[in-house]
């Protein structure tokens, strides 16, 4: 049954979320800080409850947390005093395939919350903990019960925040993820290209294989991804403009996938930042084709090739075409002069991360990985993300 105020409540998240980011972009455009409003909101308050909980010892109850809320949106107000509020500049019909895509997943976000959590670790992991908090008002409560320290409290803290409110299943958290991935991408292409390849691209985002499967399922995979993709987008910005907003958006997004799950990916994006230096900026073709060649050198190390064997069908034959239009537009990137590199540095980097993190953790639990391929699939679903960027990036490029 569907608790309006529940619903209300899970929604108002982005009020903190947008002025966070209005604080942060600045005079950009309004609507790329409505977009990614629920997203920034639900990190801040999230972060804000743990710390209120963790740190400071206070009881979680339904007026707390409200009172944490006000606070911060009250006090994010008073920062944004300066910038002048306006409606964002936004035509229906201008944006009207935006609006198609956006209307779908809304569909599926308010049909979310007729479905309980079902999934074996969302019930045994972060649903659990939530409810724990539920009836404890007490994090350090949840986490000796659940004792798993490589997840963290992120989607069991919003699970908490939708239990708190009235709602009686947290799916509704999920599907929103979609939405700001979906409106996030657009606006951020809508930056150098048409509203109509910009809502192409985003399409081509969520309906990538498993991003938009993972709207209705209660995991953490699709908002790590989520936060890692805006983050490396971001990043990938600043890299060619140099605009500080962009280098601050990027890195509280590529930083929030360690609040999301402790996986290292976030690592090879701020990584990637050094790509704003010139003299690495000019050679970045080289290192491109260095790291393609490490990839593969690695690959066929004895002790790694069991490893890289069950990756190939594990992931990527799993995901073709991505991986073979990813070798294609590899090659024709090399021969052309004015491609960037930052997309195919990004792919190589975090399939060296994949690499080598799988390696480790089959020495540490030998044989273990090879029976659960679906986990490093879901782990991966960002993986095929940069390969659409990279395309339309050389697409831009040859356009006269």
């Amino acid at each position: 049954m569907l608790n309006l105020f529940g619903f209300i409540a899970l929604i108002s998240l982005a009020l903190p979320g947008f002025l966070l980011n209005r604080l942060i972009m600045g005079r950009r455009p309004v609507s790329v800080a409505l977009a990614l409003s629920w997203l920034s909101g639900s990190l801040l308050m999230t972060l804000l409850i743990y710390f209120y909980n963790y740190y400071l010892g206070g009881a979680l109850n339904l007026a707390v947390i409200w009172g944490i809320y006000s606070v911060s949106a009250l006090v994010l107000f008073f920062l944004n005093r300066h910038w002048e509020f306006g409606l964002p500049d936004f035509s229906f019909k201008r944006h009207r395939f935006l609006v198609l895509i956006l209307s779908f997943i809304l569909i599926g976000e308010i049909t979310s919350c007729f479905y309980p959590v079902t999934d074996w670790d969302a019930v045994t992991l972060y649903d659990f903990r939530a409810r724990i908090m539920l009836h404890t008002g007490d994090i350090k409560t949840a986490l000796a019960w659940v004792n798993m320290p490589g997840y963290p409290m992120y989607t069991s803290l919003l699970h908490y925040w939708v239990y708190a409110n009235g709602l009686w299943t947290a799916m509704p958290v999920y599907p929103l993820f979609t939405f700001s991935l979906a409106a996030g991408i657009y606006f951020l292409f809508r930056r150098f290209n048409r509203p109509g390849i910009s809502a192409l691209v985003s399409l081509a985002c969520i309906l990538a294989p498993k991003v938009f499967e993972n709207s209705f399922i209660a995991y953490t995979n699709l908002p790590y991804a989520v936060f890692l993709i805006l983050g490396a987008v971001y990043i990938f910005f600043w890299t060619r403009t140099k605009y500080f907003p962009d280098l601050l958006m990027g890195l509280i997004f590529s930083l929030a996938t360690f609040w999301v799950r402790l996986f290292p990916f976030a690592l090879v994006s701020l990584t990637l930042m050094l790509l704003a230096l010139p003299l690495i900026r000019k050679n970045a073709k080289i290192l491109a084709v260095l790291a393609f060649i490490m990839f593969f050198v690695i690959c066929f190390i004895p002790a790694i090739r069991p490893v890289a064997g069950y990756l190939k069908w594990a992931v990527y034959q799993y995901y073709l075409p991505y991986t073979v239009i990813f070798a294609g537009l590899f090659i024709y990137g090399l021969f052309n002069r004015r491609a960037d590199w930052y997309w195919p540095l990004f792919y190589t980097g975090c399939s060296l991360v994949l690499l080598i993190g799988t390696y480790i953790f089959s020495r540490q639990i030998p044989g273990y990985y090879q029976g659960i391929p679906d986990a490093v699939r879901r782990m991966t679903i960002f993986i095929n993300l940069p390969v659409i960027w990279f395309a339309a990036g050389l697409l831009e490029k040859a356009k006269p």
